[in-house]
């Protein structure tokens, strides 16, 4: 008889042979996407590997978590290798006389009775909704659901929190999960048209839905003459970036209809915010309908929305953007039922930074604004300013707080500097939540323009996408006085257009972004992850990092970025006196930045993937680490003090490595490099026992100069038990039931010389 089948199960069954290394499982939606606190939630979480559930981690608060169904959706494919290996095992019985091995085929077919019955009820879903089934895409990304009871503690504080998921397997990727302070609610389909439109409870509520193909979600309530209703939406602020879908995030639109259909009211983003608001004051008593779909009437699972309404308070902008570090600023607050329009704020000592801003009325917390925390004093914009002549005198090294206040204004300002004096002109206002597109214009003297500016890429900000602050850095040619234009590179201006531009010398600085979010560190062994440099004001030096508050057996190993890098490869190490836990851990960097040693903390960050292309490091609150059992086998090379080869181009590189295996069963490992550079290749395809030597051999084409760091990845076959869907119970196929199992085993520093 032929070979069978090869079976795509969705079973993930880790046994103890099987490496921690495991892929991890990734949460690509939650719905819905928060709760109130003391309420009992049914949460559908989608993602891939969740088989093996075994909890949830809220950043780190203690949660009562139920796991109530599993379901998988296949496409056809995979559906019919189901079907396939239940008939083959089936022809397969009938032939057989041997009882032992009939009741093993039994087994085999009573394990792939799930898959089958989720593939049947997918069907059974699809013929039931034939309009739905032609709508959907299959998307592997989400094709696991766990549905989950949670119960959130009464004393849970309002606020943003990161979900992710625990199992065999490790921890999942974070995403957000908000607890709120308002009555919530779940849509209920049919509620796709207006004369189909769910009723409200009273205000203020926050309805969670989601949007499918061709979705729209309609509801509807009572208002009465002279209320200001805020409707907020959450969706993209929900799931940042979706890989497979353009512009590749959900982009929600927000229309509100009176009594009789028309419509008064619609947005599809707020300012440069891609999540809509609409503000708007009831001119008659009567019922009206909000209505939430796609703008190009796209959807899916993952197009999850959180939608509060009432009287909210809403801080529409705030004046000024920012103000120097330990310093008090009188900051004006404007937009809709807010408890006062005048704060005295006091700014924090760390900057650069980022301080957030809200208030709260009745109970409910508003929107946040970002509040800029610089290094630099402060100085105020002063009109007019408008033209060459009128431009104002700044000193160097301030900020000046202002506003492009009207369509086509301009502001003029003018400094003093320095034959080979270096200069940075910079914009803040996107960053910080400004519409303004800004343009930034240098000119000396005699009116000629020495350098120009429209976008500046700030890839410490992961979720701007429209990069639309400009910076000119600049060595000035001669001394005399210089003068910079700004205005709206789209003509726009008004109230809402504020800025911080800072003039001056800009200070040697870096900022660190470390990815993933979220580790599994077996003990005795290792993980790997990414710190990224982003470095400002020519700074270019070696960067330390360190973790001075890890807990016992857990440190950092090869922790530099060295000169001129912009990332390096660090491993967090657990010892064998680590204890399994779960902790969140900090890591920060220290440099010598001029005159002043700098120290930054490495925010944990997701690098993500927009539209089929772009990549994000979108920052986290917590790194977290698991501490987990040991590996089957844990591999160690003997790398150079410094922690990188220094090679010439055509030599080979050659690494002594010591395999040490827990228990009995040692097996070959065999060697891959991840995505080496094109000069770089792996000799050596596997070692064995106890380890031997691993030969890279570095091409003659290779330049002085070159640098990579590269992952050597490890894969054993480990046997499967027979409780394993892709066992095979044939004799014949008894010394092939195995599975590979990849693994990281190091990260190798790779420098080119002469």
């Amino acid at each position: 008889m032929k070979k069978t089948f090869q079976l795509i199960s969705a079973c993930f069954l880790v046994s103890a042979a099987v490496l921690s290394a495991a892929v991890a499982p990734h949460v690509g939606f939650v719905y819905p996407a928060g709760g109130t606190p003391g309420t009992k939630l049914t949460v559908t979480i989608g993602g891939q590997y969740l088989k093996d559930f075994s909890g949830i981690n809220l950043s780190g608060t203690p949660v009562e978590v139920r796991q109530t169904d599993y379901f998988r959706i296949y496409d056809r494919k995979e559906a019919n290798k189901f079907h396939k290996a239940k008939e083959v095992l089936e022809a397969q019985m009938a032939e057989t006389t041997d009882e032992a091995l009939k009741q093993q085929m039994q087994r085999q077919i009573e394990l792939l009775e799930p898959d089958l019955a989720m593939v049947a009820e997918m069907k059974r879903e699809d013929k039931e909704n034939p309009a739905m089934a032609a709508k959907k895409q299959f998307n592997p990304q989400i094709a696991e659901r766990l549905t989950l009871e949670i119960t959130l503690p009464k004393s849970l504080r309002p606020g943003d929190y990161e979900l992710r998921l625990i199992a065999t397997n490790g921890l999942s990727n974070p995403l957000l999960f908000q607890v709120g302070q308002m009555p919530e609610v779940s849509e209920k389909e049919p509620n796709n048209l207006p004369a189909k439109a769910e009723t409200l409870p009273s205000f203020p509520v926050l309805v969670n839905g989601q949007i499918m193909p061709g979705d729209v979600d309609c509801f509807r309530f009572h208002a009465r003459k002279g209320q200001t209703l805020v409707f907020e939406a959450a969706a993209r602020s929900l799931v940042p970036y979706l890989a497979d879908a353009v512009p590749g995030w959900f982009q929600a639109v927000l229309i509100l209809y009176d009594a009789k259909g028309n419509q008064v009211a619609y947005n599809d983003d707020y300012q440069c915010s891609p999540d809509p608001v609409l503000i708007y004051t009831v001119p008659a008593d009567g019922d009206y309908i909000i209505s939430i779909r796609d703008s190009i009437f796209r959807g899916r699972e993952d197009f999850v929305y959180r939608l509060s309404i009432g009287e909210l308070p809403f801080i529409e902008r705030i004046f000024p953007l920012g103000g120097a570090a330990n310093s008090e600023v009188d900051v004006s607050l404007y937009g809709v039922n807010l408890p006062y329009t005048k704060m005295k704020l006091k700014a924090g000592d760390n900057a650069p930074d980022i301080q957030p801003i809200h208030v709260e009325k009745n109970g409910i917390r508003s929107n946040v604004r970002n509040f800029s925390v610089s290094p630099l004093p402060d100085s105020p914009e002063r009109e007019p300013n408008n033209q060459f002549s009128q431009a104002q005198a700044v000193t160097n090294d301030t900020v000046i707080n202002g506003t492009i206040g009207k369509p086509g204004d301009q502001d003029w300002f003018r400094f003093e500097g320095r034959e080979g004096e270096k200069k940075t002109v910079e914009v803040f206002a996107r960053r910080l939540g400004s519409p303004l597109d800004s343009c930034l214009t240098l000119f000396n003297a005699q009116r000629q323009a020495l350098a120009t500016n429209d976008d500046f890429t700030d890839k410490s900000f992961g979720l701007v996408t429209h990069q639309a602050d400009s910076r000119i850095d600049i060595t000035l040619p001669a001394t005399g006085t210089y003068f910079v234009r700004m205005n709206d590179q789209q003509g726009k201006g008004g109230d809402d257009y504020a800025y911080r531009l800072m003039i001056g010398r800009e200070q040697p600085d870096y900022q660190l972004r470390i990815v993933p979010a979220s580790l599994r560190i077996p003990r005795n062994g290792t993980a790997i992850t990414t710190v990224h440099a982003i470095r400002s004001g020519g700074f270019t030096g070696e960067i330390k990092l360190s973790s001075p508050d890890a807990p016992s057996g857990v440190e950092l190993q090869r922790s530099v970025i060295p000169e001129g890098a912009d990332s390096a490869r660090v491993v967090v190490a657990a010892r064998p006196r680590a204890e399994e836990q779960t902790i969140a851990l900090e890591i920060e960097g220290t440099a010598d930045c001029g005159l002043r040693t700098v120290r930054r903390r490495a925010v944990p960050a997701e690098d993500m993937m927009q539209a089929f292309l772009y990549r994000h490091l979108v920052p986290m609150q917590q790194l977290l680490v698991e501490i987990a059992d040991p590996d089957p086998v844990t591999v160690t090379l003997n790398l150079p003090q410094s922690g990188v080869f220094r090679v010439r181009p055509g030599e080979d590189i050659r690494i002594n490595a010591t395999a040490k295996w827990l228990g009995d069963g040692e097996r070959a490992i065999k060697l891959t490099l991840a995505e080496p550079p094109e000069w770089l290749a792996l000799k050596t395809g596997s070692i064995k026992g106890q380890g031997g030597e691993i030969i890279l051999n570095v091409s003659p084409n290779a330049e002085p100069g070159d640098k990579a760091t590269v992952l050597l990845n490890g894969t054993i076959r480990v046997p499967l038990s027979p409780d394993n869907p892709d066992y095979n119970p044939l004799p014949k196929f008894k010394g092939k039931n195995k599975k590979s199992v990849d693994f990281t085993i190091d990260a190798v520093s790779i420098q080119i010389t002469n």
